[in-house]
């Protein structure tokens, strides 16, 4: 997909917002990113994402608002994708499309 955007933000900053609406997902080049319950008063961390995880996929994928905060735990370099550019990439490329669907369903 070539309109990626790579991003560069520090330790604990919210990259995506539980209940927003899904508009981007990242892939994760260096650092870590945790998904947070920020809907729980303590804000538990429910997982850690590292280099080469995706985050907010299935939202953006499914049309629903994000499950879950993403905040970033250290410096963090991501990949922005707009979820309308991968759509566009998905059905202009459908071997491609199989592909990536194969892969966000690992």
């Amino acid at each position: 997909v070539a309109d990626m955007k790579a991003e560069y933000i520090p330790p604990r900053e919210d990259v995506i917002m539980q209940n927003e609406s899904p508009d981007e997902l990242y892939i994760i080049v260096s650092g870590e990113v945790e998904m947070i319950e920020s809907e729980m008063e303590n804000e538990p961390t429910v997982w850690t994402f590292k280099s080469g995880d995706m985050i907010g996929e299935v939202g953006a994928l499914c049309c629903r608002p994000q499950s879950y905060t993403y905040r970033t735990k250290t410096l963090s370099q991501l990949l922005k994708i707009r979820t309308s550019n991968l759509i566009e990439a998905m059905k202009t490329r459908q071997e491609d499309n199989i592909i990536m669907i194969k892969n966000f369903l690992q």
